[in-house]
């Protein structure tokens, strides 16, 4: 029926009230209180209700299949980043660290993060970050794990200091131009490194040479050799296979509600557990005794330790005091190949300058984490979903401190906001129907009735932080089906972004454009178009390339936050208002009021969306469907 937002029921102010008070009182810290006050008075609707006045039997559902793909959608990538770090630190770094920092950050954002359902965890660009620091740390002959302690220590503190001072509310000035770019960054870097990781070894045979120890009475060791590259060859292939299988699957089963085989309640499923689904049946199918045979021991590589112990023998806090010795001595010395007693007898020792030189890589995490959380936590809040209850940035960023500032002490890597995981648990939270566009070219998608929730994301987070204990169970997943999920997560992140869209469009019959595309209008021509497209991807290109460079990379999120002005102060000499209008039209501030008109479960959004007649609008970013699941289990 005709019900008020939630905040209203409670006798709360709406967003752009609280805005209008802000400006009424003194700056510094009161950002965060008035975050704090639009918040608190929700926290236990956050638990025991699923539409803000209730507990629905549908939204329990929605909760389930939400925590289980945002789950998947955590740990796979989690994986994949402790291996890449276990190499990149020699051993330092792995993945125990990278789970506990998932997950436990995860946990404490589930608890007392203003806006609960931005996902938290270690990134691909943390991972490029960390790598860098520990080259940097080695530069300074410095411990790494206590230097890296301090970055993250000065990075957390000036996060809780930007949040105080209200620096938070510069997130207003992303627009589409920026997030679109590091979006599409984001995407490609899940593909280039799946893409990687399966080819290699095929084209340029890395990996293939045999560098153990021959068994017991071998006697022609060429031919042993010979033998061992065929095998690891026809692993790579086999993993290949697996890979594009597990992709394909999570493409079908991710549009099932576009089918029109079985029933509604049965496409709803196989879209809400896409990925589970697909990674459930290719690992499966690699147990086939010829598959398995082929791929050897081609499958995650995780520590043979259960529970809660660190990649090697330290304990969990890390001394971060001057004089403070390396804790990873030893492991160092044991995987030196010309390891001397000398090297035994002087183990690095962190110094004072060394604390003060970590300042710098401290600026360029805030400057990364600033960006990547703040866009993530956006996206997690489009304005296409119509939540309900307010956003709590400023409390949101002084949190992401303290997690920052706490990880430090116990020498495990830092997390942010995740991209694209963030949208895809609000959209896994979402009732979302398809609509046949005006034009008949095809469907969009609508959203509303989102449960927000802080279940879904502390139970996925808890069951990230508990697979410590279940590494046996996650090793027989083939290195393959990894590859695959990351392939489909990467191209899923393209689906609705424009700079996606355009850049096809620019090598597209021109007869064959789409012409009902918003940026299409006859205010704008197509000349204008490319430029603004192209500028958009040399972006892409220099991040990308700037973020694979030794060393060089560290400085990677400057150019990311240099988007920013670069949208403010450049284009409007290169375009005119009326084509950045068309282009990179302005959104309500995340600050403003969003207050949705109340909707029946049946209804069109009642808030007018940007695109018309729907078009190119919210592929979105999404791993499966997510109707209300209520409504599959009554069809089954």
């Amino acid at each position: 029926g005709a019900s008020k937002p939630v905040w209203r029921v409670l006798g709360m102010e709406a967003e752009g009230e609280k805005k209008g008070r802000r400006r009424r009182c003194s700056a510094v810290g009161k950002d965060v209180a008035a975050d704090l006050n639009g918040r608190i008075p929700l926290y236990k609707s956050d638990w025991l209700t699923t539409d803000g006045r209730h507990c629905r039997r549908s939204g329990v559902f929605k909760i389930a299949s939400a925590s289980l793909f945002s789950y998947i959608s955590s740990i796979l990538p989690a994986i994949v980043i402790g291996n890449i770090l276990d190499d990149q630190t020699d051993g330092q770094l792995g993945l125990p660290e990278v789970l506990i920092s998932t997950g436990g950050m995860g946990v404490v954002w589930a608890l007392v993060g203003g806006q609960p359902l931005c996902i938290i965890g270690v990134t691909m660009p943390v991972a490029i970050f960390t790598s860098v620091c520990y080259k940097l740390a080695e530069a300074l002959d410095a411990p790494f794990l206590p230097w890296l302690g301090w970055v993250c220590i000065f990075s957390g503190l000036m996060h809780i200091a930007l949040a105080i001072f209200g620096a938070v509310h510069f997130v207003n000035k992303t627009t589409a131009f920026s997030c679109e770019i590091f979006g599409f960054f984001i995407s490609v870097t899940y593909i280039w490194d799946a893409l990687v990781a399966l080819l290699d070894p095929i084209i340029t045979g890395k990996d293939l040479d045999f560098d153990g120890t021959y068994p017991p009475g071998t006697n022609d060791t060429v031919a042993y050799d010979e033998l061992y590259k065929t095998q690891q060859r026809g692993a790579a292939f086999t993993n290949l296979a697996l890979a594009g299988g597990t992709y394909v699957l999570c493409m079908a089963f991710h549009r099932a509600q576009r089918w029109r085989l079985f029933t509604p309640g049965v496409r709803v499923l196989l879209a809400d557990y896409a990925a589970a689904l697909s990674l459930g049946v290719l690992t499966a199918l690699s147990y086939i005794p010829v598959v398995d045979d082929a791929i050897g021991d081609k499958r995650l590589d995780v520590p043979d330790d259960n529970g809660l112990n660190p990649s090697f023998d330290r304990s969990w806090p890390v001394d971060l005091s001057a004089g403070a010795e390396d804790p990873a001595a030893e492991l160092i010395v044991e995987s030196a190949s010309n390891a001397t007693a000398a090297a035994l007898e002087e183990p690095l020792v962190l110094e004072a300058w060394q604390i003060a030189a970590s300042i710098l890589p401290a600026l360029m995490l805030t400057a990364l984490f600033f960006f990547d959380h703040n866009v993530s936590s956006k996206l997690a809040q489009d304005p296409k979903f119509h939540l309900q209850k307010p956003s709590a940035y400023h409390w949101d960023f002084s949190v992401l401190g303290l997690e920052v500032l706490l990880v430090g002490l116990f020498g495990v890597p830092p997390g942010n906001g995740l991209i694209p995981q963030a949208p895809l648990h609000t959209r896994a939270l979402a009732t979302v129907e398809l609509q046949e566009r005006a034009s008949g070219s095809g469907h969009k998608e609508t959203f509303h009735s989102v449960v927000e929730t802080r279940w879904s994301n502390l139970i996925q987070s808890t069951a990230v932080l508990c697979s410590v204990f279940a590494l046996p169970a996650i090793a027989v997943i083939p290195q393959g089906c990894l590859d695959g999920v990351f392939l489909f997560l990467g191209m899923a992140g393209f689906d609705g972004n424009e700079l996606w869209e355009r850049m096809w469009l620019m090598i597209t019959q021109p007869s064959l454009r789409a012409r009902e595309l918003r940026f299409m209008g006859a205010d704008t021509r197509y000349s204008r178009v490319q430029l603004y497209t192209a500028i958009q991807l040399a972006f892409v290109v220099l991040v990308f390339v700037l973020a694979k460079l030794p060393y060089i990379a560290v400085a990677f999120p400057l150019l990311i936050a240099v988007l920013i002005p670069c949208r403010i102060y450049w284009l409007p000499r290169l375009f005119t208002p009326a084509e950045l209008d068309a282009l990179d039209p302005p959104e309500p501030p995340p600050d403003s009021a969003r207050e949705p008109e109340p909707m029946s479960p049946r209804a069109e959004p009642a808030r007018p969306s940007p695109w018309p007649d729907g078009a190119a609008e919210g592929g979105g970013l999404h791993l499966g469907g997510s109707s209300t699941l209520s409504e599959a289990h009554q069809a089954l």
